[in-house]
Formats: structure tokens, sequence, C-alpha cells
């Protein structure tokens, strides 16, 4: 029994190791990138930060990332955006970092916001969408998906039947994607 144990914890722990060790940070120069999933800068994660955006107080208009020991800066607008040892990965618009939430038919971001309250104030996740991976990143309202979306007729059938303004950043825990690409991407396939 405790040979058992002892090859189980021995196969978990290189499992977690190889898991850890393809963990990898880097930026996406490109949209083209981004969707090949092509690293530049490429770092296996470890205890060092490796991309250092330098946004505390400010939005800085650039950004440092480490490779191998080397430091190299770059300009955000020359980028498509990085993904963290966290696997999140970021878009860069305007100076400023959007999380990819969902890459589908419809690109989803998302970034925290400080909505100031009496006492205080709570973070919340604002939403975002844009038609293509490089396209403009506009808040996700209703009225701003049919503005974009104003000359597909089935993103707006559907716009129409399943949403309103409360439910249209709605998350389908059963399908794992955004209600609004789940069914939209339904209708595309029912042709």
């Amino acid at each position: 029994m405790k040979n058992k144990m002892r090859i189980m914890s021995t196969v978990m722990l290189i499992m977690s190791l190889s898991t850890y060790a393809k963990s990898q940070s880097g930026i996406y120069k490109s949209a083209a990138d981004f969707k090949n999933d092509k690293l530049t800068n490429e770092n296996v994660c470890g205890n060092r930060k490796t991309i250092r955006l330098h946004d505390f107080f400010w939005s800085m208009p650039t950004i440092k990332v480490e490779e191998n020991g080397k430091k190299f800066t770059y300009r955000k607008s020359e980028l498509y955006g990085y993904r963290n040892c966290k696997n999140e990965v970021y878009r860069f618009y305007k100076n400023t970092e959007y999380q990819i939430a969902e890459a589908g038919n419809i690109y989803v971001y998302t970034q925290q916001k400080n909505i100031t309250k009496s006492k205080g104030f709570i973070v919340v996740n604002a939403y975002y969408f844009s038609a293509s991976p490089d396209g403009d990143i506009i808040p996700m309202t209703l009225e701003n998906l049919k503005n974009a979306f104003r000359k597909n007729d089935k993103l707006l059938a559907v716009l129409e039947q399943y949403f309103n303004e409360e439910n249209v950043q709605e998350y389908d825990q059963a399908h794992k994607e955004f209600k609004l690409n789940y069914l939209y991407s339904k209708s595309i396939n029912n042709q």
C-alpha cells in the first residue's frame, strides 16, 4: 500500500512539474500570432516576473519583457497583447489592457473597474467585444452589438430573440462559453 502511495505521489509530482514547465508567458506581436499561439519573448514561468506593464498609477505606453536575461522594451501600440503565467491573455487597445475572456465568433473582453460606494469601492468586471481579433474594442451593450453587426441578419435575429440589455453579457456555464457566442454559433450551423 505504501508503494502504491509513493508511486501515485511521484506520478502526480511529475505531472504537476511537466504542467508547470509548459506554462509560458510572452507577447503576441500581431493578431495572427495570437490566433496561431505564436509567442515572442517566450519565457517558462518561474519565480521572476518576466513582463512588466508599469501600470500601477497610470497607463504607460510601453512594456518591458525579459527573455533569457535580456530585456526588451516595446510600445503597446505596436503589439497585439501578451499571455501571463496564469495563462491569461490580454490584448492591448489604445495603450490599455483588456483580458480576452473568449475568442469566439465574437471576441469578448473583460476589464476590472472600481465602482465607488459610500464606504469605499467595489471591483466589477466591465464587458467589451470586438467583431474580429483586431477590431475596435467596444462596450458590450445590446445597442452596440446591433450597430456593429447591423449587416449580419443571423446575429441580429439571435439578439432580438434571446437578449435584452440585462443579459447580453451572460456566461453559459453549461456550455462553457458566453451565451451570445453559443447561440450565434448554433444559428450559423443551422443554415
